[in-house]
């Protein structure tokens, strides 16, 4: 069953910065790269340390703490200290406005 939750205009999101929302006690990563928003768990897998404050590049954010890497599309851990990797969530732009399906 989808519950999708108003998150942000697309404007807010700026090209490749991690932008931090948090959503029916969520807390997550809104990441825009190209034509695509991808949503994430706000927390790395290492030692629980927001992304948010990572850094993004193609196809992955990384971490700032430990420099371990996410996969954007899959939440896949792409690089150790972190081997477990974090949710991901759906999200889809009607009008300009991006939402999350929690």
């Amino acid at each position: 069953m989808s519950n999708w939750i108003e998150a942000c205009s697309l404007d807010q999101l700026k090209e490749g910065l991690p932008y931090p929302v948090t959503l029916d006690d969520y807390d997550i990563v809104l990441i825009r790269q190209d034509d695509s928003v991808y949503a994430l768990a706000d927390n790395c897998t290492h030692q629980d340390f927001p992304l948010s404050q990572g850094k993004v590049g193609p196809d992955r954010i990384t971490c700032r703490a430990h420099g371990a890497q996410f996969c954007l599309k899959t939440g896949k851990a792409l690089k150790a200290p972190a081997f477990a990797g974090v949710k991901t969530f759906t999200t889809r732009i009607d009008d300009g406005i991006v939402f999350v399906d929690v």
